[in-house]
């Protein structure tokens, strides 16, 4: 390497050998024995030009230019320092072969000295800067003298290089122009239920994985194997269990028609333009995050929707926040809570897919009958087959004539949760009712049927805390129990105040500069508009 300058090995014993390294460098390197130069490999000129006029490297390990070009001030071809460990220890072992006997027995010339590692940096940077020096003295290359058959060679070999170009540069552009073909085809995966929800649904290859799943028999479903610890599920891994995942796993069958047919919604969302969530960042924060690490596509949390269109600019010009949406008039429930004290009346809704066998009906219907206030129950005409209010417990009829309940087909349920009657929202765990609660700022007593509503249910009670859970297996006593917990009691003060505190944040992230109005924004100008201004 040039690197050991300086006096030789038969200088007197104790004495330094002379050195030009600054003093920081001591101990001084010791002097080479004199070898000869390892020759380089060169190439000829009608190789080498196109590379150097281009600024491209040869390719080629350890090859000089012609004419010197390779002394070029901004290109100075110096072998660089070791930099990997083996590279360094076999130039450690080469220059201590060039050591005399007193000097290998130094400790700063041992093998595992730092000096070592100090020397070749600094042997290279004196290197570099002797080659900037020296490139200003030197002559310019001499004009070339080219043979008519070197020349014949070389424009054949120009010709040749050029149509590989040429060829390279509209590859390229093919394939670009296929790519931004590709891009722009790729669907938008708009997802209408929770972040929780997506999350447990991208985990079932896991659980396959994991052999969780499918289930050896029925009897998992009630001997305790549904409450094994999934302490490994993104953004969740604190409390979730088998039982809280989407209940679509709970099968028996390997080749179970949902399992897939979800696994393969999940490869689709991997191959989306983005993920578009009805959500908002602060409710679902850790889940979101995990999301972005499961999923390639950007993840934007653009809810909730209602409060978002209602809170834009684009609304307030368009009239769209006073516009009413729904398609039902039901004036007259809200009137009956007109009629309620503020936060007294329990309002129940099973949504429109859920069904209740009839024993499940009577047990709800003589819990609310029981349970000390007034209550309004949204109870679908199909909600339980050949089931009618003849069918109900005599209280719940007489609760029902005296004006303490009212039992409607439908209403119009923002508005409903909205009231300032509205004291508990009796839920299955739908989305869009979780969300409406959280937008109303009102407790929930969950009751989860089917789906990613146990997942959402599981969030109500560990991270929203915001409401609390009846049992599975339901019985008048458990709701009358709880919903005066909920309406009374001081556990339902505390889901109460948190409520209202999700409230603040659902309206702060709809709200001009939230997090949920600053996620359209991206997503219209990165996804929307992308390659379009």
């Amino acid at each position: 390497m040039g690197l050991l300058s300086g006096a030789s090995g038969s200088k007197a014993k104790g004495k330094s050998p002379a050195t030009p390294f600054p003093s920081e460098f001591l101990p001084p390197p010791p002097a080479p024995v004199p070898r000869r130069q390892r020759q380089h490999v060169n190439v000829p000129v009608h190789q080498a030009e196109w590379h150097w006029q281009h600024r491209q490297p040869l390719p080629y390990p350890d090859v000089t230019l012609p004419h010197d070009w390779h002394l070029d001030p901004n290109r100075i071809p110096v072998p660089a320092a070791p930099r990997t460990a083996r590279a360094h220890a076999e130039e450690v072992r080469r220059q201590r072969s060039l050591l005399t006997p007193e000097q290998r027995r130094d400790p700063a010339y041992a093998t595992d000295s730092p000096n070592w590692a100090r020397w070749f940096a600094f042997e290279h940077e004196e290197a570099r800067r002797r080659g900037v020096r020296e490139v200003g003295r030197r002559s310019p290359p001499p004009a070339l003298v080219v043979r008519e058959e070197d020349q014949a060679a070389e424009d054949a070999y120009q010709a040749a290089l050029a149509a590989v170009y040429r060829e390279s540069e509209e590859d390229e552009r093919r394939r670009a122009e296929a790519a931004e073909a590709e891009e722009e085809a790729r669907p938008l995966f708009y997802w209408w239920a929770s972040a929780c929800g997506l999350v447990g649904y991208s985990q079932f290859k896991e659980l396959l994985r994991r052999g969780l799943i499918p289930l050896e028999d029925g009897s998992c479903l009630t001997n305790g194997y549904l409450d094994t610890p999934l302490d490994w599920v993104p953004g969740m891994q604190q409390h979730m269990r088998l039982r809280d995942m989407p209940t679509f796993c709970r099968t028996t069958d390997a080749e179970d028609t949902p399992v897939n047919e979800i696994i393969g919604q999940m490869k689709s969302a991997v191959g989306s333009k983005a993920i578009i969530l009805n959500t908002f960042y602060e409710l679902e924060k850790d889940v979101v995050d995990a999301l972005a690490a499961i999923f390639p596509p950007p993840v934007y949390t653009v809810g909730p929707l209602a409060q978002v269109i209602a809170s834009s600019a684009a609304a307030a010009d368009d009239g769209l926040d006073a516009m009413d949406i729904s398609i039902w008039s039901m004036a007259w429930c809200l009137a009956w809570l007109d009629g309620k004290p503020d936060k007294s009346v329990v309002y129940v809704n099973f949504g429109s897919v859920a069904v209740m066998t009839a024993e499940q009906t009577r047990e709800f219907a003589l819990g609310l009958a029981t349970c000390g206030f007034p209550f309004l129950w949204v109870k679908r005409p199909d909600i339980v087959d050949g089931d009618g209010v003849a069918a109900l417990p005599e209280a719940f009829r007489d609760e029902l004539e005296r004006g303490g309940g009212l039992v409607v087909p439908w209403c119009p349920q923002p508005a409903v949760l909205k009231h300032a009657a509205a004291g508990l929202f009796v839920t299955h765990c739908g989305w869009n009712s979780l969300l409406e609660a959280v937008v109303a700022g009102l407790p929930v007593l969950a009751w989860p049927v089917f789906a990613e509503q146990t997942t959402k249910c599981r969030q109500v009670l560990e991270c929203w805390r915001n409401g609390m859970a009846l049992p599975e297996e339901v019985e008048s006593g458990a709701v009358s129990g709880l919903v005066k917990e909920m309406m009374a009691g001081e556990l339902g003060k505390e889901k109460r105040a948190r409520a209202a505190e999700w409230r603040a944040a659902a309206e702060a992230a709809a709200m001009e500069g939230g997090s949920s109005l600053r996620s359209v924004d991206r997503l219209v100008n990165d996804v929307l508009l992308h390659g379009k201004k």
